[in-house]
C-alpha cells in the first residue's frame, strides 16, 4: 500500500521531458540498487533503437561522421544509444539513495573559474553528456537556479516528489529561488518570455542562473560540427545583454561512471558592437563544442537524435 501511494505521488510529478513509458520504467528501476537500474535502462534504449529503425539510422548517420571503419561505426551507434539511456537514468537519480552516493558519482573541474562569492552570473550548459550538471555546482556550495521552458523548472514540488530527500534539500539549500512559482508549461514565445523575465529578475538581484544554450527559442547562430550543427539559441544572449552578467560555459561528460562537470573560462565581455559581440561568442563556443564532440562523440545524444525544441 505504501509503495502504491509513493508510486502515485511520483507518477503525478512526471516531468514533461519524460514520456509515460520511460517515466514508469524509471520509477520501477529506482527500486533496484544502483547501478542496476541504470544499466537496464542503457540496454532498453539500445533495444528501442533496434526496434525504431529511424532512431538507429540516425545513430549510424552520426557514427559515419566520426568513425572510418564498419566496426567503429557499429560501436559508436550502439554506444550513443546506451549512453542516452544512462543519461536519462542519471537525470532522475535512478537508484541513488542519498547525497553521499551522489557525491561519489560527480566531480567538478574548473572551479577556479568561478570567483568566490560569484553573484549575478549565467552558467551556460548544453545538451551534451549527462544532464543536470548544476548538481556539481550545488554540491560545491554555489547558489544557482536552473531555468528553462517546457515546464522543466527543476525543483518544483511535483518533480521533487520522486527525488531522494537529501537531494531535495540540496536544491532547497542552494536556492532554487522562486522556481516553484513558475507555471510555464508550453513552448510558445510568451512562455519563453516569462522564463527569461524571471531569470532577469534573479540575475539583477545578484543570483546565478543555469540555462542551456541549445534549448527552446529563436536560433541566434549555428556552430558547424561533424555529424550535425549545434543550434545556439538567443535567450541567454539577451539575458547577457540586458544584465551585463558574466557567462561561464559548462560541459558535462562521463568518465567511467563518474559525471565530470567542467566550468570553462567566461566568454568575452559584452562588446558594444553587436555583430562583433556575436562573432566573439560564436568563435568561443565553436572551439569548445568542437573539442567536446571530437573527444566524446558517443555522448552527444542531442546532436545525434535532434528533436524539435
Amino acid at each position: 500500500m505504501r509503495f502504491r501511494r509513493g508510486f502515485r505521488a511520483a507518477w503525478a510529478g512526471r516531468p514533461a521531458v519524460y514520456g509515460r513509458w520511460t517515466w514508469a520504467l524509471i520509477l520501477v528501476l529506482d527500486r533496484l540498487p544502483w547501478p542496476w537500474g541504470e544499466e537496464i535502462l542503457c540496454c532498453c534504449f539500445v533495444v528501442s533503437a533496434l526496434v525504431r529503425r529511424q532512431r538507429m539510422r540516425r545513430a549510424f548517420s552520426w557514427s559515419r561522421a566520426h568513425q572510418s571503419t564498419a566496426l567503429g561505426r557499429l560501436w559508436l551507434a550502439v554506444s550513443i544509444c546506451a549512453h542516452h539511456g544512462r543519461f536519462v537514468a542519471r537525470s532522475a537519480f535512478t537508484g541513488i539513495r542519498d547525497l553521499r552516493a551522489l557525491r561519489r558519482l560527480v566531480s567538478l573541474r574548473g572551479a577556479d573559474h568561478v570567483v568566490p562569492g560569484l553573484r549575478g552570473a549565467i552558467f551556460l550548459g548544453f545538451h551534451l553528456g549527462p544532464t543536470s550538471p548544476d548538481v556539481a555546482l550545488r554540491m560545491a556550495g554555489h547558489s544557482v537556479t536552473w531555468v528553462g521552458a517546457q515546464g522543466a523548472w527543476i525543483g518544483t514540488p511535483a518533480t521533487a516528489a520522486a527525488w531522494p530527500p537529501e537531494i531535495n534539500r540540496l536544491y532547497e539549500v542552494t536556492g532554487e529561488q522562486g522556481a516553484s512559482d513558475a507555471t510555464v508549461r508550453s513552448r510558445d514565445a510568451r512562455a519563453r518570455a516569462q522564463v527569461l523575465y524571471r531569470a532577469r529578475q534573479i540575475l539583477l538581484g545578484g543570483g546565478n542562473v543555469f540555462i542551456t544554450a541549445d534549448g527552446p527559442g529563436t536560433v541566434a547562430f549555428e556552430v558547424p560540427l561533424p555529424g550535425a550543427p549545434a543550434k545556439i539559441r538567443a535567450g541567454w544572449l539577451l539575458l547577457r545583454e540586458i544584465t551585463g552578467a558574466s557567462v561561464l560555459p559548462v560541459v558535462s561528460h562521463l568518465e567511467g561512471r563518474t559525471q565530470v562537470v567542467t566550468v570553462h573560462p567566461a566568454l568575452p565581455p559584452l562588446d558594444a558592437d553587436p555583430i562583433r559581440d556575436l562573432e566573439a561568442c560564436r568563435a568561443a563556443l565553436g572551439r569548445l563544442l568542437a573539442d567536446y564532440v571530437r573527444r566524446h562523440p558517443e555522448q552527444c545524444y542531442m546532436l545525434a537524435f535532434p528533436r524539435s525544441l
